[in-house]
């Protein structure tokens, strides 16, 4: 009937005459009930669901137990010791359990059918997509995206017409199934506008996969460098480039506000090619999370937070680690220009902090702003205020950058453009407006862009 919502552990503790369960083939998630106060229970069918946890203690006490089915749902942990007589149907296959066997003469009884795990299947976490099976995604036609920094992804186009981005995990940490299965619920447990959500998993011994929705309109860095100085290349405005800025400011204030934790960055990995954009150019970020998931060593080498200087000097990680990244991803919107710390293997990127703060010190800014948005008229105000919010999060001590909260809240009072008598920016009111440290002894230089682009 593809019911879904969650039950309650204790849901069947009044219901003491109870008999017969059966919710089989449906999309109800939770922990599985206790069945305590069920002592007449015979058949239960749980079975194709979305049950979560592990197999309760409390159905080893059902002495008239004749069927237990709780075969293809993410059901972690060991098999209890189940030794009724009365039991004659049981199957847990097809979950993410562990541990030996029980040596149970019940148990021994039934064949190896009934505790197959060697072939996984596609465990879903979004309940409006439609359902299809690991056979389904291997016949699909496929189209390579390209190797990224924990595997390659592909574009798998299912003959239902449903078009995913599958993502095959590498160089993880030694996981159980059932640490495995606890990171994916909380990444798949983020829900925001400006956040890709995880539509499925898959997990066996071998094989690891993550299951997106397809972006069809790729990533920003495609969008922002790709194409240049060709009669192909169609212009990213600056109106383009704020909508950016503030769906990725959104999505990581989400994430920060979700983690408890001080000492781990929530995202971790923020660049330009982890921001995607749907079909109607909404922002979208990907890659959240995997920290959780990857090797130190292995993360250590490849995502983002571990470039911030902190890392670099006194292997820090925390929160500020992410605003630092989001602050480079600002000045590559601004500049047009390629970070070294995530340009693409084969790119030659720059030190965008070091390289602003020389071309402001050093009064050579009318190279700074991309030309593609340093001619949109009235909107020098808007990109200034953008590069300021930017140089404070690039701080090189994590307790100068501000929280993200306070970066999205700047961010958002930023206008595309503005009124066309107010774009004669007057030195005085520039000199206002730039009260940060790192640039407050700079707003004649700054007036020079301005002044530059007109």
């Amino acid at each position: 009937m593809k019911l879904t919502g969650e039950i309650k552990e204790d849901a069947l503790v009044n219901l003491t005459e109870l008999s017969n369960i059966s919710l089989k083939n449906n999309l109800i998630s939770g922990k599985l009930m206790k069945f305590a106060n069920n002592p007449k229970l015979r058949n239960i069918d749980l079975s194709s669901n979305k049950f979560h946890g592990e197999i309760p203690q409390s159905l080893l006490y059902l002495n008239s137990l004749e069927a237990l089915l709780l075969q293809d749902n993410d059901l972690t942990g060991p098999i209890p010791g189940f030794n009724q007589s009365s039991l004659k149907s049981f199957n847990v296959s097809q979950n993410n359990l562990s541990g030996e066997m029980p040596q149970t003469k019940t148990l021994q009884s039934f064949g190896l059918s009934s505790y197959a795990v060697e072939r996984g299947k596609l465990v879903f976490v979004e309940n409006n997509q439609p359902r299809f099976e690991l056979d389904d995604l291997l016949k699909a036609s496929a189209e390579g995206l390209g190797k990224g920094n924990f595997g390659n992804c592909y574009k798998a186009m299912l003959e239902i017409g449903q078009v995913v981005v599958v993502k095959r995990l590498i160089d993880l940490k030694p996981l159980s199934s059932e640490e495995f299965v606890r990171q994916v619920r909380a990444i798949a447990n983020q829900k925001h506008p400006n956040l890709l959500p995880l539509l499925a998993y898959y997990y066996s011994k071998d094989e690891k996969l993550f299951l997106y929705r397809f972006a069809a309109h790729g990533n920003v860095y495609n969008r922002l460098h790709g194409g240049r100085g060709t009669r192909d290349r169609i212009p990213f405005r600056w109106s383009s480039r704020l909508a950016v800025a503030r769906g990725v400011a959104r999505a990581l204030e989400h994430l920060h506000q979700n983690t408890r934790s001080q000492t781990t960055a929530p995202h971790g990995n923020l660049k330009s090619s982890n921001v995607l954009l749907d079909e109607n150019e909404e922002t979208l970020i990907s890659d959240y999370g995997l920290t959780s998931l990857i090797a130190l060593p292995i993360a250590a080498q490849r995502m983002v937070a571990y470039k911030t200087p902190e890392y670099q000097s006194h292997k820090l990680i925390s929160k500020k680690s992410d605003v630092w990244s989001y602050g480079c991803l600002l000045l590559e919107l601004l500049t047009g220009r390629i970070p070294a710390h995530s340009a693409p293997p084969g790119i030659n990127g720059v030190d965008l902090c070091g390289w602003v703060h020389r071309a402001v010190r050093e009064e050579w800014t009318a190279e700074i702003f991309d030309p593609e948005i340093a001619v949109v008229r009235g909107a020098n105000q808007g990109m200034l205020r953008l590069m300021q919010i930017a140089m404070k999060c690039c701080e090189k001590s994590p307790e100068k950058r501000p929280e993200i909260r306070h970066v999205l809240a700047e961010v958002e009072k930023v206008r595309v453009s503005v009124d066309s008598e107010e774009e004669e920016l007057s030195h005085s009111s520039l000199e206002r407006s730039l009260t940060d440290d790192s640039l407050s002894a700079t707003s004649t230089a700054m007036v020079v862009i301005a002044d530059n682009r007109r």
